[in-house]
Order: C-alpha cells, then sequence, then structure tokens
C-alpha cells in the first residue's frame, strides 16, 4: 500500500502540471507574416546519383494573377551541379505562439505550382505539387525560408529496334 504522501505529491503533481498546460494553452498569440522563399531543385540520376545537367523543371503556376510572381507557364533549367532556383519574395507564412512557448508552429504557404522534371536521355516525371512539400521549408535567417525538392531521374529505356522485332 502506498504511503499517503506519496498519494498527495502525485496528485499535487499532476494539478500542477494540468496547470501550467491550461494556463501555456489559454492563451495563444496567431501572427501572420512575410518571408522570401527560396525554391531549389537538386535534379540528380536515380541510379548514380550524380548531378544531371541541363535538365529542365516545368513549371505551371495556379497562382492568383495579381501576385508579383504571376508567370502561368516557366522553365527553370539547373547548373552543372544539378540546381535550379526561384526566389519567391514575400511569401506569406503564420504561426501560433502559446503563452508560456510551449507551442510554437511556423507555416509558409507555398506557391500553387505543378512541377516536372526532364533532361536529354532520362524520362519526363510526372507532375507534382510543389504544395505537398511543405513540411520540408526550412528558415535559414530573419525573413528568409529555403525549401530544397529533390528530383531523381531515371534514363530513358533503349526502344526496341523495329527492323529486328518479328522478322522472318
Amino acid at each position: 500500500m502506498a504511503r499517503p504522501w506519496r498519494k498527495r505529491l502525485l496528485i499535487a503533481a499532476a494539478v500542477i502540471a494540468l496547470l501550467v498546460i491550461g494556463c501555456d494553452r489559454s492563451y495563444m498569440f496567431y501572427w501572420v507574416g512575410h518571408t522570401d522563399l527560396d525554391v531549389t531543385f537538386v535534379v540528380t540520376d536515380a541510379v548514380s546519383g550524380e548531378p544531371v545537367r541541363g535538365a529542365e523543371i516545368e513549371i505551371q503556376s495556379n497562382d492568383h494573377p495579381n501576385t508579383e510572381d504571376a508567370e502561368r507557364e516557366f522553365l527553370l533549367v539547373n547548373d552543372t551541379s544539378g540546381i535550379a532556383r526561384r526566389e519567391c519574395p514575400w511569401t506569406t507564412c503564420s504561426g501560433a505562439q502559446s503563452g508560456l512557448y510551449f507551442t510554437n508552429t511556423y507555416v509558409v504557404h507555398l506557391p500553387h505550382w505543378c512541377y516536372r522534371a526532364g533532361a536529354v536521355g532520362y524520362e519526363l516525371t510526372e507532375w507534382a505539387f510543389l504544395t505537398e512539400s511543405w513540411r520540408q521549408v526550412r528558415r535559414v535567417g530573419p525573413g528568409e525560408t529555403k525549401l530544397v525538392i529533390p528530383i531523381l531521374l531515371h534514363k530513358q529505356r533503349a526502344k526496341p529496334n523495329a527492323a529486328g522485332a518479328g522478322g522472318p
């Protein structure tokens, strides 16, 4: 049988923990702001892991036409290290912070882009939505965030020779 003072101590600790959690959650500060978002596409060979030079990332934007970056379709070409970038200035971000700072969230509202990638000698990828990568956004400094999208390209399969197929 537990001693009475231990029961009282456990009950007091549980009550204090519940009061702290209640105080923390009773006051939430919600905020909205802006950040400069750097979207980086890293295109590599699916087998070797080497950068694919000259890969093109085709982007279709569904953002509101009144935004600064209102291009509906554009193309990014990567550099020799397999990287292509697009800066999205003044991207909306938001979050919540609790009274005792136990909760502190940060979310960047990503552009509504669909993208796919391809290169000479490689298969074209399927369309993907940038918004599916929201958990990969990282703060890199005050007012600066970065999103890195890895893209793996598969080499094209050799097409069967039409002259040799089904011949006598």
